[in-house]
């Protein structure tokens, strides 16, 4: 009977050990939660602008835009109809960069593809920018501190005038009613 009873005082011992762990664990746990704090927030941030137009068309938006023979600016001649080209003809054709509002610099390329002009020596892009085209492609910057302000890069097209060119120049006027230079502005 003592073997009963000792195991009995050992389950009992056990029960009450239990108990106050369980009571002692369940004080300390609402005494830690009682200054638990929680907080939840949104982190934001700020979605740079990104515009571009080029002749008044948002190339955003859009992929073409306007660039017809309204936008070409010829040399004065006597001889040459207001808006022809013909021999010893200059004409200047602008393409217009307005970035304004953009909050990040704009690298573009202005890429000429001239391959319609190949038949015809004499007819050339000779100048973007004002400077000696070399190769079909012009490329620039605007910076930060300029996109708010438009641009105007200037692209010349001259039919130079020749007497070794007076054929196929004669072939040219009277064969040709116009000469298409596509032109692609890509905007970065």
């Amino acid at each position: 009977m003592k073997k009963e009873q000792n195991k009995n005082k050992k389950i009992i011992i056990l029960v009450v050990i239990l108990l106050l762990l369980a009571l002692t664990s369940g004080i300390v746990a609402t005494t830690y939660a009682r200054y638990v704090s929680r907080a939840t927030g949104t982190g934001d941030a700020k979605v740079a602008t990104w515009a571009v137009q080029v002749n008044e068309t948002n190339i955003v938006q859009n992929s073409t835009f306007a660039l017809d023979s309204s936008f070409v600016t010829w040399s004065d001649s006597e001889y040459i109809a207001d808006g022809y080209i013909a021999p010893s003809r200059t004409g200047t054709f602008k393409i217009k960069l307005d970035t304004t509002g953009s909050k990040v610099a704009v690298k573009y390329t202005i890429q000429i593809d001239t391959s319609s002009l190949d038949s015809y020596d004499q007819i050339q892009i000779t100048k973007v920018n004002n400077q000696p085209l070399s190769g079909d492609s012009y490329s620039g910057v605007i910076s930060l501190d300029d996109v708010d302000t438009p641009i105007e890069i200037p692209v010349e097209i001259s039919w130079t005038n020749s007497e070794s060119n007076n054929t196929s120049d004669t072939s040219i006027g009277s064969t040709v009613d116009t000469l298409s230079i596509p032109v692609t502005v890509t905007a970065e």
